[in-house]
């Protein structure tokens, strides 16, 4: 879901980029500045799903941790049940009627729940003036306590569903808006614009389709520092549709990202102080990411 997802984004960010660039491109009669609103709400919305989601996930978690344990415990004690009782006839053929196959969590809950039920109204075992243990520690009533961890737990998971299933809604409703901006704004860009012009080469540039490997390795074809205290580069890689920018300057030990995910291949800093400044690129697709290009000196004056 979340490839389809920021695959739209990535478009999205593009065709903003395309308005921005070009004045009179405006699919759907539509300016930067609401496309740039659309694009912030939808990006609220996957948030609020990826939220909702890892909460139904942890409550998942927890609830077939408990389911697990659960059916340790009936897998332990059923035998030695079986064992305790074997000379209670009645007793023994209660016990064998007991469910012994739970594949699923539902199963769990109902074999211990028939285990409970039973162990509750079976006789001291023969030869025993206590109830039945199963071993120290493991009476009816820790055994209870791991069936009402389960229940506990599987409400807590139901409780999470609704909530998810909402925001799964909204999410869907989020790219499907998006994608028909998407066809909408490529077909009136195209008609718009004539192969070979600059617009046209813009609008060519948004991708229309998922990469189906990573980017190549990213290259910085231009390096330069035009002016006192500014940087100007130029990158790209075969592949890449977004890229990381890396800085290193002359105080800093490590690199420190100054560029994020950013869909243009030119980047301009200012404010730089003087001396040698190191800049690598990291070239990213819905694929993931390529390698980092070689490090670029810029000498700032």
């Amino acid at each position: 879901m979340f490839d389809g997802f920021n695959f739209s984004h990535l478009q999205m960010r593009y065709i903003k980029t395309a308005m921005d660039a070009i004045l009179n491109y405006r699919p759907d009669g539509r300016t930067p500045v609401q496309v740039g609103t659309d694009i912030t709400d939808g990006v609220a919305v996957r948030d609020d799903f990826q939220t909702k989601l890892s909460v139904r996930n942890l409550a998942n978690g927890e609830f077939e941790e408990a389911i697990n344990a659960g059916h340790t415990l009936c897998v332990q004690v059923y035998p030695i049940m079986q064992s305790r009782y074997r000379k209670d006839h009645g007793s023994s053929k209660a016990i064998d009627r007991l469910p012994v196959d739970d594949r699923t969590p539902a199963e769990t809950r109902d074999r211990m729940k028939a285990i409970a039920a039973l162990w509750t109204s079976l006789p001291n075992p023969p030869d025993s003036a206590t109830p039945f243990v199963a071993w120290p520690g493991l009476d009816l009533v820790a055994f209870n306590a791991a069936l009402t961890l389960i229940l506990n737990n599987e409400s807590a998971l139901l409780a999470t569903e609704q909530p998810y299933e909402l925001a799964q809604g909204k999410l869907h409703k989020v790219k499907s808006g998006w994608d028909d901006f998407i066809s909408a704004a490529l077909a009136q860009g195209r008609g718009q614009f004539l192969e070979g012009t600059p617009e046209r080469e813009v609008i060519d540039a948004i991708p229309t389709a998922p990469a189906q490997q990573p980017p190549a390795k990213a290259v910085i074809s231009s390096a330069t520092s035009p002016a006192a205290g500014q940087a100007v580069l130029a990158y790209d890689a075969e592949r890449g549709t977004s890229f990381d920018v890396f800085r290193k300057g002359p105080a800093d030990a490590d690199f420190l990202k100054v560029g994020d995910d950013l869909i243009v291949k030119t980047l301009t800093l200012t404010g730089l102080v003087a001396g040698n400044h190191e800049f690598k690129v990291l070239p990213r697709n819905s694929r993931g990411t390529g390698p980092e290009s070689d490090v670029s000196l810029v000498t700032v004056g």
